[in-house]
Order: C-alpha cells, then structure tokens, then sequence
C-alpha cells in the first residue's frame, strides 16, 4: 500500500471512490424448481434422515443467481424449503423470532399447532407460524404430507436478531377461536389485536371460493390478498401473501416492482415472462419473480392458480415500495 493508504488502513477508514458500486445493479435471473425434480428427491430424503436425527427434515431451496450479490435463499430477503412429514411421526415443538408460513402441496392428515390452536393442513391451506410463537408438527394421516416453507430469515440474518428456543410450548397467549372472526366482525379482546393476524389457518377452498367471486380483470386475471382479519393489512409484519387467479390463454398486464416473489403453482401450467426470459410452470412447481424485471403471465390450461410469497409488505413499512405497470 501506498501511503495514504496506510495511514487510511490504520484509523480504520476506507475512500468511497474505491468501493465496489452496489447501486443500479441488473436484477437477477429467475429460478425454477420443477415438481418432477423435488418428488424424487422429497422421497429420498426420508430415506436419508428420520425425525430423530433431524429438527425438520427439510430441503432448502437455493437460487443460484443470487450468489452474484452475495446472497442465499430462494430469493432476496426470503428463505423457502420443501417439508415432509410421515404418517405417524412429529416435529417437536419450538418458537424462534423469525415470521414463518407453510403451504400445503399434499397430504391427508397433518396438522400444525401453534399457540395451542391446532391447524389441518389440507392442500392448499396456508398456515401461519408468526415469529415467537410455539408451533409444532404431526401427522395422523395415512399418506406422506407435503409443504412449502416461507420464512424472513435473510432478514434475520442481516440484522442479526435471530433467536431459536427449544419446546416444550409455555406462555403462550390465548386467542380467539377462528370461527369468531366472521365477515365484517372481530372480536373485541386485547388477544385479537396482535402484529400478526390471529388467524393461523387460511383454507384453500375459502380461498378459492373468494377468488372467483372476484369479477376478472380485463386480461383475465383474479388477485386475492391474504389479510390480517384485525387490521385488513398483511398477515405478517414482513410477509405479504397472495392468490393468483389467470385466465386461459391470456397474458397479464406487464408488471415491475422492487419487492421479491417466490411463485407456488397450485394449479394449472402455463408460462411466465420475466425479463428477457420466460418459464414454463406446472402444478406444484415453485418460481421465483426477482425485483425490476417486466413481469407477465400466461395459463395453458384452468384453471390456473398460483400462490404468491412476497417481501412488499417489509418495503411498504420502510415506505420502499415501488410498482409500475406497463402502458
């Protein structure tokens, strides 16, 4: 080193004019993880571990394209694996402050507890494991069940303020029951008004029965948000969740924003245009939507319905959020 340089290195300082620029950098490319690609190896990996060697037997997704910006997970700001669970086998229960959600993709008979409340998990039914909250795994059913986790621990990570703790569950707050947050009315306790919707299980069939009660747009689609029943706003103080409803053979306004999406197909094949690039999607195959690319859908096939994982409610409380449709 020269000089300036030394002296620089020996007060701890570094010139700005010298660092990497991080600003304006391309968007990534999006991932696919195709179902026909995660069976077989959802299969082994039962093979592999049983649950008393593992916490969660879980496979993480990770998208190789974010590797260039120095991140991990599916996509920026959100982690998200598949999980399976046998007939007859439990995961033990635990809390930890990361925000967590799970959305079914098969089985007949598991259920999540959490803070007491014990939740099926058909398919297509989302559940919610809000940060600090008890919840545990089990599986009465007879066939393997099947989930998509969510999770924000790359913003954990970043701040790190992440913090896990073993069961067994205690001091758990009690909530209303789900059946006394009908339309139009919540109860009126202190319980119900958490940062998190009391609500921790979201059922696909009334998820589906809201979706098409929505008049379409002009391109066909159909865009259900998943709420906090208290406060009408996301169910997670940094997860915000929502149904696609697409319409055969038409593509969707053109879309860009700066929040990130991880795409779960429930039903349905069709396509995605992402930029430059496009991926062809079938049922259960996960995707993801990176920031600032021209978004747009098109189903092959209906109906056509995709879950969709995003971090735009974290960006909207920063007041970071930015979207732009095409004209």
């Amino acid at each position: 080193m020269d000089e300036f340089h030394t002296k620089m290195a020996a007060v701890s300082v570094a010139a700005l004019w010298e660092q990497e620029n991080r600003h304006n950098r391309p968007p990534e490319t999006a991932q696919i993880w195709h179902w026909d690609a995660m069976n077989p190896l959802i299969d082994e990996a039962v093979k592999q571990t049983d649950m008393t060697n593992a916490e969660r037997r879980v496979l993480i997704l990770q998208n190789p394209n974010l590797a260039s910006v120095g991140r991990t997970g599916a996509a920026i700001n959100l982690t998200v694996n598949l999980q399976v669970l046998m007939p007859g086998e439990k995961a033990r229960p635990h809390r930890h402050t990361m925000h967590a959600l799970r959305f079914a993709l098969e089985g007949d008979g598991a259920e999540t507890i959490v803070d007491g409340k014990v939740c099926k998990m058909l398919p297509g039914d989302m559940i919610l494991t809000p940060g600090w909250t008890w919840h545990e795994h089990r599986h009465e059913g007879k066939t393997r069940s099947v989930w998509v986790d969510a999770l924000d621990v790359p913003m954990h990570t970043y701040m790190e303020t992440g913090v896990f703790e073993p069961g067994p569950a205690r001091d758990s707050v009690v909530l209303p029951p789900d059946a006394a947050f009908a339309p139009g009315f919540t109860p009126d306790t202190p319980a119900a008004a958490q940062r998190y919707s009391p609500l921790f299980r979201y059922p696909w069939d009334a998820a589906v029965k809201a979706l098409e009660a929505l008049p379409p747009a002009s391109d066909g689609s159909r865009r259900l948000r998943y709420t906090n029943p208290v406060t009408g706003g996301a169910v997670l103080s940094t997860i915000d969740c929502y149904l696609l409803g697409l319409g055969k053979d038409q593509e969707t306004r053109a879309y860009r924003t700066n929040s990130n999406c991880v795409c779960v197909v429930m039903e349905g094949e069709g396509s995605t245009r992402i930029g430059d690039e496009t991926v062809t999607w079938g049922p259960k195959d996960i995707f993801s939507l990176p920031h600032d690319q021209w978004i747009s859908h098109k189903a092959r096939t209906a109906p056509a319905r995709i879950f969709q994982i995003t971090d735009r409610e974290t960006l909207r409380r920063l007041d970071y959020l930015r979207d732009e449709l095409r004209q």
